[in-house]
């Protein structure tokens, strides 16, 4: 779904080109791109080093970055209010959305009681259906005891509830069951919960806490009733309230710094049947931090340590929040790795949550079809049925971001879940879109239901690798893989390469909104800061065409050449480039550029072919997603394992010490060494370890987050090896955006064949470090002249993030 941007590069430069002309923009054209034959790397240029002053890494450039007067920054129309705040009267509120679960998160997917399937992390069937609530906490200092607190938790559910079900205050695991993550989790509280009178608390309002008279209010209905599965509730109809007091583990009333953690079990009013579905649920585990406002990012304490309860609560270490205070997930405590790049924001508002299921629907839906791709969810998306095309790559964004994660290129196969960008210079030396393909090559054959739709119009393989091999200066060897590609038409007939081509994998898609919320001027400072690098890693920030208003220019942030500026222009550019699928922002068909897409232009006819709406839901949803955690941080539990300080413990005590708990312990001790010769190879000159959003973001779990993306986010030349002959906006055939890290060691998980790099020539993340060059070949080199552990304690480094 999120490939590149525009592969139209004429038409966008030659907008941004006619605006940075103009005025006060007028001195800066040689470093947009705009100039010609000076060598910048602009449309005209033919992939060599862009012109940027870099000298391979070798020495500092002179070579200035782009100033911030070359573009508008971001902004919003509408912007949501803060989701954490504080009331006159003292009261700290905090409003979060959540969504229903299969089973607790503390309780283990892959082995034990629950093997065989993804419990915690799954979205079950009709998850978009009548599925999500808002949860409101007011944290109150008691009138009773002003050294105490008490929380109020307000519950608007999107449908008809009965029995709810209210656990908090985590306690241990069930007598009998072993003390591992499989055992059943026990709360202090597993009651229900109470009802608010009706109109009580509508949409707006807050409600005046603690609630004096709570003893008395009513109590959620305890059986089953019918509903008009058409008439959710209306504002304020019905509304379920929880106030805790005490805790439960300690028999105390609750005081600052008091991890509370709790979640609901819901049960659907209503007749069962298909057009209800399943009625009973876990939902989201949620942890908050007494006296601060906002949910945390929690993992499990030590399993064995006798002085605390089993598992009990902990808050991630702040260097671990890869998203930030709002938009880091808690461990994976249910084993589940390959669904970490699919879970919201832990902070994601109430009025978000519903938003971001219906775009992940969208996402998980063929786009010919009409049906979710995933088993047991209800077709009833005519409205998105016979939309893509009449080329296309895939059917649905998720049939190339399996799982969020990225694709890889097959052997010997279609690459049809890569983008393939084709041109071909004019008289002018401008890239064009090549007239055979109409700049891009589109690979998508699908039969469902006895229907076969074919939006070919070339196929494209790897049909082999040239290998080069290399040596460490310890002599240790290694070979590294070039992809050598094979044209065809539908009927295997060999055809001519196109003059230009760029193969790109489709990136994993963690942290975008957040991406999106980085200032400009963080990107300009970094730039300007990387002009007097040691290693001449110049940075430059890429300047796009607004793809709202082409007389705007933006900083360009997504996509291996940095060519969209931001996620919604991103989602509309997939759609129509991958699937076929037209916005209001790009009513053509892309493939309507070929000589013979006369079918593609017939279709424009129909366009937009997807509402403004659906596109806004799909960016929603993609803006929102969480950050996974660093892993292996010091403390942390690992299914079970205890931390070394744990280790140490139980030595003292006599205990046994498993093989896993020591390798858990040696893990941390690697990754914390792994990023110490990160940092002394100079790898985060262009993957920068810390970047902070702004406070302007239309979302407001964007905001203000101190964030580990491990990317600067602008152009840097790579060498002639990783260089292709198709430039982009005004970035080089061999520049390219220094691509995030963080979810990339969950990657594997996703796909055991994963490969990196933008044409997934690298096997291993070993390999992706060594093709780096130009600007990246003195960092690769320092890690090339580490010993060989050190090289893999870099690596088990990387695969933390």
């Amino acid at each position: 779904m999120m490939h590149q941007g525009n592969d139209a590069p004429s038409r966008w430069m030659a907008a941004a080109c006619r605006l940075l002309g103009a005025g006060m923009f007028a001195g800066i054209l040689a470093l947009t791109g705009c100039g010609g034959g000076d060598g910048s790397g602009g449309s005209g240029a033919s992939g060599g080093n862009g012109g940027n002053g870099s000298s391979g890494g070798t020495g500092p450039s002179t070579n200035q970055p782009l100033p911030v007067g070359a573009f508008t920054p971001l902004s919003w129309s509408s912007v949501e209010p803060s989701t954490q705040y504080t009331l006159a009267d003292g009261t700290l509120v905090t409003r979060v959305g959540g969504r229903v679960r299969d089973r607790h998160a503390r309780e283990s997917s892959e082995t034990g009681t629950n093997a065989g399937g993804d419990l915690y992390g799954i979205f079950a069937p009709h998850y978009f259906e009548r599925r999500t609530h808002a949860i409101t906490i007011y944290d109150n200092v008691s009138p009773a005891n002003p050294a105490e607190r008490i929380l109020t938790l307000v519950i608007k559910p999107q449908w008809w509830m009965y029995g709810t079900n209210f656990r908090f205050g985590f306690i241990g695991r069930r007598d009998g069951d072993d003390p591992g993550p499989t055992a059943v989790a026990l709360y202090g509280d597993n009651g229900g919960v109470k009802r608010l009178p009706v109109g009580m608390l509508k949409d707006g309002q807050e409600l005046s806490t603690p609630i004096a008279n709570y003893d008395s209010l009513g109590e959620d209905p305890d059986s089953n009733y019918d509903t008009d599965l058409n008439v959710p509730p209306q504002d304020g109809e019905f509304v379920l309230v929880k106030q805790i007091k005490t805790l439960p583990r300690l028999n105390r009333g609750l005081r600052n710094g008091d991890l509370v953690e709790f979640e609901l079990g819901i049960f659907l009013a209503g007749r069962q049947g298909d057009a209800l579905g399943r009625f009973n649920y876990y939902a989201d585990v949620i942890t908050y931090k007494v006296g601060s406002p906002g949910v945390v990012p929690w993992f499990r304490g030590p399993c064995c340590d006798a002085a605390a309860i089993p598992w009990d609560t902990k808050l991630i270490p702040i260097e671990a929040f890869a998203g930030g205070p709002m938009m880091t997930l808690h461990e994976d405590a249910s084993n589940e790795p390959e669904m970490q790049l699919l879970q919201a924001s832990p902070n994601i508002a109430g009025r978000n949550i519903q938003p971001f299921v219906e775009g992940r629907r969208l996402f998980h839906s063929s786009f010919l079809t009409g049906a979710h791709v995933e088993a047991g969810n209800p077709t009833l998306f005519d409205t998105l049925a016979n939309r893509a095309g009449p080329k296309f790559q895939e059917a649905a964004c998720v049939q190339c971001h399996t799982n969020n994660g990225k694709s890889s290129p097959g052997f010997n196969v279609p690459l049809n879940n890569m983008v393939v960008l084709t041109g071909s210079a004019d008289a002018n030396g401008n890239v064009v879109p090549d007239s055979r393909f109409g700049g891009r090559i589109w690979q998508g054959l699908v039969t469902d239901g006895g229907r076969t739709w074919d939006g070919r119009n070339a196929i494209l393989r790897v049909s082999s690798y040239r290998n080069t091999s290399g040596k460490y200066p310890d002599g240790t060897a290694y070979t590294l893989q070039t992809p050598v590609y094979t044209l065809t038409d539908v009927s295997g007939n060999t055809l001519p390469m196109p003059d230009r081509m760029s193969v790109r994998a489709s990136p994993h898609l963690a942290g975008m909104g957040l991406l999106e919320a980085v200032p400009e001027s963080t990107l300009v400072a970094l730039a300007q800061a990387s002009a007097t690098d040691p290693d001449g890693t110049l940075g430059r920030v890429q300047v796009v065409p607004d793809a709202l208003d082409p007389r705007l220019s933006r900083v360009g942030r997504f996509g291996w050449k940095a060519s969209s500026s931001t996620v919604l222009q991103q989602t509309a550019d997939a759609l129509n480039g991958d699937m076929g699928v037209t916005t209001s922002m790009l009513p053509r068909h892309f493939c309507g550029r070929a000589t013979a897409g006369s079918d593609c232009r017939a279709a424009d006819a129909n366009s937009p072919e997807l509402a403004d709406a659906d596109v806004d839901r799909i960016s929603h949803y993609l803006s929102l997603l969480g950050v996974p955690a660093q892993r292996h941080f010091r403390g942390q539990q690992f299914n079970g394992i205890p931390a070394p300080t744990i280790v140490e413990q139980l030595k003292q005590g006599g205990a046994t010490i498993t093989a896993a708990q020591q390798a858990e312990s040696r893990m941390q001790d690697r990754v914390a060494r792994g990023g110490q010769l990160f940092t002394q190879a100079r790898c985060t000159s262009c993957h920068a370890a810390s970047l902070t959003t702004g406070g302007a973001h239309k979302f407001a779990e964007l905001r203000n987050q101190l964030i580990h993306p491990y990317t600067d986010l602008l152009l840097h030349d790579m060498g002639q090896d990783l260089a292709d002959n198709y430039p982009q906006g005004n970035a080089s055939g061999a520049e390219w955006r220094t691509a995030p890290l963080w979810g990339l060691g969950l990657l594997a998980s996703i796909d055991p064949n994963t490969r990196y790099l933008h044409d997934g020539r690298a096997r291993t993340i070993e390999e992706a470090i060594l093709w780096h060059g130009g600007q990246g070949s003195a960092a690769r080199d320092r890690f090339k002249a580490l010993s060989a552990d050190d090289r893999q304690q870099l690596i088990d480094f990387v695969k933390s993030l």
